[in-house]
């Protein structure tokens, strides 16, 4: 199946759940423009593992409620402005994580598991920010463990050259 830009975004109805690749890897601007024409509000980003360019539009055109990320930036460009107006006004909701969590979250609704173990973030501040995680002992050692729940996107957005009719898609040398 081929699809223009326009009508993936057309797939995607407000308030959905939308997951981003990095600004280095894949970004599908245009897939973004169309999301902003069409007035889309209510979406809920999820960074894989962070958010940059894409990100930072949808909100300035006010498409999104809240974001789920390690980070927001546009990199060596310094911080996401629009993002850093709306958190500041209180506009968009933020879901702190870090890249581990987020790709244990994303690896876990892909292995169709609700969660999956990490212990990493174990003392951080962040684990008393994320209600959703859960803190118990590992059942084989003993030893502090983290819980991570599943993360599943309803959409994930991404642009790559070349795709086959199977689903089949390269990515490219990264």
């Amino acid at each position: 199946m081929t699809a223009t830009p326009a009508e993936l975004a057309a797939l995607i109805p407000d308030g959905a759940t939308l997951a981003l690749a990095p600004d280095y890897s894949g970004c599908s601007l245009a897939t973004i423009r169309e999301l902003v024409r069409k007035g889309a509000s209510g979406l809920r980003l999820v960074g894989l593992p962070q958010l940059g360019l894409q990100a930072d539009l949808l909100i300035a055109a006010g498409c999104v409620a809240g974001v789920e990320t390690a980070a927001i930036s546009l990199g060596e460009l310094g911080l996401a402005p629009a993002f850093d107006r709306a958190w500041r006004a209180g506009s968009v909701t933020v879901t702190e994580s870090t890249c581990p969590a987020i790709h244990a979250g994303l690896t876990a609704a892909e292995k169709g598991v609700s969660h999956l173990p990490l212990a990493g973030v174990i003392g951080s501040d962040l684990v008393g920010l994320r209600p959703d995680w859960r803190l118990g002992p590992d059942p084989f050692t003993g030893e502090p463990g983290l819980l991570v729940p599943a993360i599943r996107p309803d959409f994930l957005l991404f642009h790559a050259a070349v795709a086959d009719r199977s689903g089949n898609v390269w990515i490219g040398v990264r």
